[in-house]
Formats: C-alpha cells, sequence, structure tokens
C-alpha cells in the first residue's frame, strides 16, 4: 500500500469515494490517502484529476515522512504502509 496526499479543493465526495478511510488534513482540500496505486498519474486518474484543469488537483507520494503533525496522522501512514 502506498500513501499520498491530495490536495483538491471541494474534492471531498470524490476523495471520499475513491479511498477508504482518507485522513483529513484541512477541511474539503487536502487529505492522506492509501492507495494500490503506485504513481501520482494513477492516483489522479482514480481522481478524475485532468492536465487540462477540468477537475484540479495535486497529488504527491509520500516515501518518506518527518514533521510535525497529529501523532494520528503518523500512526495511519504506518498503518497502510504495513498494509502494502
Amino acid at each position: 500500500m502506498n500513501n499520498f496526499l491530495v490536495f483538491m479543493p471541494g474534492g471531498s465526495d470524490s476523495v471520499k469515494a475513491s479511498f477508504p478511510q482518507p485522513y483529513p488534513l484541512a477541511e474539503d482540500s487536502l487529505w492522506a490517502v492509501a492507495a494500490d496505486e503506485n504513481t501520482c498519474v494513477d492516483v489522479c486518474e482514480r481522481l478524475g484529476i485532468t492536465p487540462s484543469g477540468d477537475v484540479w488537483g495535486v497529488v504527491s507520494k509520500i516515501e518518506e515522512y518527518l514533521g510535525f503533525y497529529d501523532r494520528a496522522l503518523w500512526q495511519k501512514l504506518n498503518a497502510w504502509t504495513a498494509q502494502g
């Protein structure tokens, strides 16, 4: 299982429908998600994010993580990684 950050303003319904248990980081715009997909392009396609900007968003793969945030986020990322 791979971890990704998804920034998709107004994309709450799409993210919730596409990924089990997305972890919200900012209300209705930023989530941590787990996916079987290997690339950001795959996740974008799953969400319908297009290069033309018809559906706008940014996806970044989390391969290593350092930082300061709520402990629950790090626990969620570790759990997702262990599933893979």
